[in-house]
């Protein structure tokens, strides 16, 4: 009987071995579905949650802002009363256009007798010689001997009287410019102009026949500047007012509004040229020409030098619509639109809690903008949208 329970018994243990190697075999390819699942959900992963915008802040400071709108104009040179020839002969020398011709140098040639500049408002109409009536040219050539250095004996002007000191002072002169002395000067030979000219551009060459009332060159002054024409939209320009130059290349430079007036008549050729009327802030224009133009500005630069040489330049000028100074302001990009209306920022206190303020706002000008609000004062520290 105990072979016969040993026989019993042994099927049972044989069976729950059986058993517990298909638990095990189940649990094993539980887990290993498991894994697979696993990896199949680590596989794709879930969508990363979005990040917050970014948050930076500005104080709010004490300042001055100007809102502007910008004209277009064209930079070159200011033009000059012409250069009137009085010599009938053969352009024997003419100079290069570009150059600028001072007092007391040579314009050109006429049969080889040089015609030189000099400065005073009195155009020249009759020759300089012994026992000529007294007149205001002669008070004129007399100020440039004074000024050149050629007037040894002419320590101040005289007067309107051609005496033997002005001779004396006309014989260095011609020395000078290698002619022989004579002591007179003839119709011609000397023109009169207000100032330094620059040649923009001659209409005659050497070998041409001069006559008189030639204008052998076009000429301006030396004196960069900007011409700008306005129309009734634009804002009001005070001469005296400082304006800012905005050249081609995306440079600015200071100026000064210098004069005010009426456009050129047309066909007048300006030196500086004539512009397109103004624009918005963003610089685009208005596209109107200076015949429509109600008021032609003439801005100089406070740095001629920064301007360059080009004539007929194509720039822009920033003329103030509105100003204020030692008001409050803060970035533009401070402000938040609120439900009820108008605007507020996002003050952060010095504990560090954030506070929404209403505001109200002012001129805009340069990224930022004037504002006033309960607390608001110089140093209050607001979010700034990144």
């Amino acid at each position: 009987m105990n072979a016969g329970t040993d026989e019993t018994r042994t099927p049972s243990r044989r069976s729950r071995w059986r058993g517990s190697t298909k638990l095990a075999v189940a649990l094993l390819a539980a887990a290993l579905c498991g894994a697979v699942v696993a990896v199949a959900v680590r596989g794709t992963p879930a969508p990363a949650a979005p990040n917050p915008p970014p948050m930076s802040t500005a104080v709010v400071e004490r300042t001055d802002l100007s809102s502007t709108v910008l004209a277009e104009g064209t930079l070159g040179y200011t033009p000059s009363a012409p250069v009137v020839n009085e010599l009938s002969g053969t352009y024997t020398s003419v100079l290069a256009p570009g150059t600028v011709v001072q007092p007391g140098q040579v314009l050109d040639r006429v049969n080889n007798t040089p015609v030189v500049l000099l400065a005073g408002p009195v155009p020249a109409w009759r020759p300089f010689s012994p026992g000529m009536p007294d007149g205001p040219d002669v008070t004129e050539l007399e100020t440039n001997l004074i000024a050149l250095g050629d007037a040894h004996g002419l320590l101040a002007v005289a007067g309107p009287h051609y005496d033997a000191a002005a001779m004396a002072a006309v014989d260095r002169l011609q020395v000078a410019l290698g002619e022989a002395p004579s002591g007179s000067i003839g119709f011609g030979e000397v023109a009169f102009v207000p100032a330094a000219v620059r040649l923009a551009a001659a209409s005659v060459s050497p070998g041409q026949p001069a006559n008189p009332g030639d204008t052998p060159y076009t000429v301006t002054t030396t004196t960069r500047a900007v011409s700008v024409p306005l129309t009734p939209d634009d804002p009001p320009v005070a001469i005296g007012q400082s304006v800012s130059i905005v050249l081609p290349a995306g440079s600015t430079t200071s100026g000064v509004v210098t004069a005010a007036g009426p456009p050129p008549p047309s066909g007048s050729g300006s030196g500086s040229g004539s512009g397109s009327g103004s624009g918005s802030g963003s610089g685009s224009g208005s596209g109107s020409s200076s015949s429509t133009a109600a008021t032609v500005l003439t801005v100089t630069p406070d740095d001629p030098a920064a301007t360059g040489a080009a004539q007929g330049e194509a720039v822009q000028v920033s003329l103030t619509v509105q100003s204020v100074h030692h008001v409050l302001a803060v970035p533009v990009a401070a402000l938040l639109a609120l439900a009820e209306g108008g605007y507020g920022v996002e003050v952060v206190e010095h504990s560090g809690h954030h506070v929404l303020v209403g505001v109200h706002t002012g001129v805009f000008a340069g990224g930022n903008v004037q504002v006033t609000g309960d607390g608001i004062t110089a140093g209050t520290r607001v979010v700034v949208a990144g």
